[in-house]
């Protein structure tokens, strides 16, 4: 049985980690924190153009982790990453990029306001898109332990996050 304190340290170095690489930060991962950023500070009702921007956000994530994992090239399947690592990263990256185009076109299309509400929200795919970003760049090992951390700390953190951005939007104003 694993410690909550394990998958707490797991989930640290999983945001820590990408700061190491500072040169890598600026392409992968930045503009997903300020998206984040902005998204809970200049919007309190989600929209149909919040879905759109979303989307964009979701496919610039997904595009950019294609270059990188068609960068690696073959030897990477041979030495550095197993093939079930490697498939899972070409996996994740596939369904970033569907949902990422699926998004933007629901909000163009303007048809289902319910689930551009649920995709349109900045802080739930920021969230995924920049702690999957270490272990798509393989920085990280895609293992039980680090999905599990994610998994586990998403909605404490969507919720700070939440009231993080009510209390700056309140101070704003």
């Amino acid at each position: 049985m694993v410690s909550l304190q394990t998958y707490w340290e797991s989930w640290l170095t999983i945001m820590v980690k990408p700061f190491h690489h500072f040169g890598d930060v600026w392409l992968g991962i930045l503009p997903l924190y300020v998206s984040l950023v902005l998204g809970e500070l200049y919007k309190k009702n989600v929209s149909f153009a919040h879905a759109i921007g979303t989307g964009f956000v979701m496919l610039w994530a997904g595009l950019n982790w294609g270059v990188r994992l068609s960068n690696f090239g073959w030897m990477a399947y041979m030495t550095q990453m197993s093939k079930g690592q490697m498939n899972i990263a070409w996996l994740v990256t596939a369904a970033t990029v569907g949902l990422g185009i699926f998004t933007i076109v629901l909000g163009v299309r303007k048809k289902d306001k319910k689930l551009c509400e649920v995709l349109g929200h900045t802080r739930f795919s920021c969230y995924f898109l920049i702690l999957l970003y270490p272990l798509q760049s393989r920085m990280l090992p895609w293992n039980n332990d680090n999905v599990i951390s994610i998994v586990i700390f998403a909605l404490p953190v969507w919720f700070a996050i939440y009231l993080l951005g009510r209390g700056v939007r309140a101070i704003i104003k």
